[in-house]
Parts: C-alpha cells; sequence; structure tokens
C-alpha cells in the first residue's frame, strides 16, 4: 500500500512567468495541480516540506492532491 503525505500550499492568484517569479522571490515553490477532468490549480509550496518528502523515500516519490 502507498504512502500518503499531506502537503500545505498556498493558491497562486497570477499564471505565467510573472506569478512563478513571484513566488519564488516569496522563497516558495511554484507548481501546478492538474488531472481528474478538474481545472489546472496554480500552486505554491514551502521548500522545506517537499524536501522532506524527496528525502524520506528515496526510490520512488509520488504526490497526490485532494
Amino acid at each position: 500500500m502507498a504512502e500518503t503525505t499531506k502537503v500545505v500550499a498556498r493558491k497562486r492568484d497570477r499564471a505565467g512567468k510573472g506569478g512563478a517569479r513571484s513566488s519564488r522571490r516569496d522563497g516558495l515553490i511554484p507548481a501546478v495541480i492538474y488531472g481528474d477532468k478538474q481545472p489546472p490549480m496554480m500552486i505554491a509550496v514551502e521548500p522545506k516540506s517537499i524536501e522532506r518528502i524527496m528525502h524520506r523515500d528515496r526510490k520512488s516519490t509520488r504526490l497526490n492532491s485532494s
């Protein structure tokens, strides 16, 4: 059974290069959640939360949104 981990993210208001750069200036990682026949959702994630997940299991990491 796969392990599920929650990541706290903020919804971004601006799309495109400018919105992503603004998130990076604030120290966040810009990302987009897409799939499941839903419209894309732009988010910004704290780097420490992603680093924790990526370093915990080096074989395979999958992030799910809900």
